[in-house]
């Protein structure tokens, strides 16, 4: 099903690579979007965190690519100077200097930096930084936003909500798909930002941390396009994540430093500055196989990564399948 035509927009609620996605097929198709973001830029968790100099993937560190739509968009990509492929010394690291080699699958990475990814795609799309959206509302065939500086926008002909399942779920609240994204679990991740005057001695770039507090660690500055200045990444690993939610930030860091000198085996060193972010949703466990979810009678379309088995190609394909859900039919 889709809309009929209209003059009045469709409202996609999260910039992150899947509400983008669907942004740029829609607004391709000839189709007024308006999307809504509580953050300053776009990218989600596919961001990437730029203060003080400083310049980290925090989130999302990489991607693959099988589907060939996806294909043949990080061709466009690679095409236009968004993405390069990473090839990261990787290894996994089983135990402290236990390291044995890991995959060679291709991967690749936003340039400069992985949030490129939505900002590209947004081109040309109107969006609304800073918009927190706090309820909807329906009105008839129509669709309202509530926002939290209590302005009330629309009307907007369909909505697309491109959120974390359990806020999916709260902003729906009485929606027939909310009882669909309640379903769904997402674990958080602590991510541990570190900066170095020198670079580390260690014959690696990345690795998988299968044991202690982390999942992952990468040397930011190993891939293309970044500031040559030694910088990593450590992402806390699920149950360490969700057993220190509410910890303080002091706590993290001391917590996840002293985890990712020990898994890497160099002595440790005090970093020029460090931080952390928590991710309180950063991957659902285990996340759907829909595609993207559907209203009809409602006009209300639910993607994101964790409706089509999480990752960035995911969020991609499961915005793609929402704006088409919505886009016009031709009439023969």
């Amino acid at each position: 099903m889709s809309i009929s035509r209209s003059d009045k927009p469709v409202a996609i609620i999260g910039a992150g690579i899947c509400g983008a996605s669907a942004a740029r097929a829609l607004t391709d198709a000839g189709v007024s979007a308006v999307v809504y973001e509580k953050a300053a830029a776009a990218g989600g968790r596919a961001s990437t965190r730029l203060r003080s100099g400083a310049h980290f993937d925090h989130g999302a560190q990489y991607f693959t690519a099988r589907d060939a739509r996806f294909l043949r968009q990080v061709q466009d990509w690679q095409n236009t100077g968004v993405v390069a492929r990473w090839q990261p010394r990787l290894v996994a690291i089983d135990a402290p200097r236990q390291w044995r080699s890991s995959s060679d699958e291709v991967r690749w990475v936003g340039t400069p930096g992985m949030a490129s990814l939505a900002t590209q795609l947004l081109d040309r799309v109107d969006v609304r930084f800073e918009q927190r959206v706090l309820a909807v509302e329906r009105r008839g065939v129509d669709w309202y936003l509530r926002l939290q500086d209590g302005t009330t926008h629309g009307p907007f002909s369909a909505l697309i909500c491109t959120l974390p399942a359990p806020q999916v779920a709260q902003l729906l609240n009485g929606e027939a798909l909310a009882e669909t994204a309640l379903r769904v679990a997402f674990a958080p991740c602590w991510a541990l930002m570190l900066e170095f005057d020198q670079a580390l001695p260690v014959e690696m770039d990345a690795a998988f941390v299968n044991f202690g507090p982390l999942s992952w660690i990468a040397r930011d500055s190993s891939k293309p396009g970044r500031p040559a200045i030694e910088r990593w990444l450590a992402h806390g690993g699920p149950s360490y994540s969700a057993a220190h939610l509410e910890a303080s930030a002091e706590h993290i860091s001391s917590d996840l430093a002293a985890a990712f000198f020990d898994a890497l085996g160099v002595a440790p060193c005090t970093p020029r500055a460090c931080t952390v972010h928590r991710w309180r949703y950063a991957l659902a466990q285990p996340p759907l196989q829909m595609g993207a979810l559907f209203d009809a009678e409602r006009q209300i379309a639910v993607a994101g990564d964790w409706c089509h088995g999480s990752r960035i190609e995911g969020a991609w394909l499961s915005g793609l399948r929402a704006a088409q859900w919505l886009i016009p039919k031709t009439e023969e």
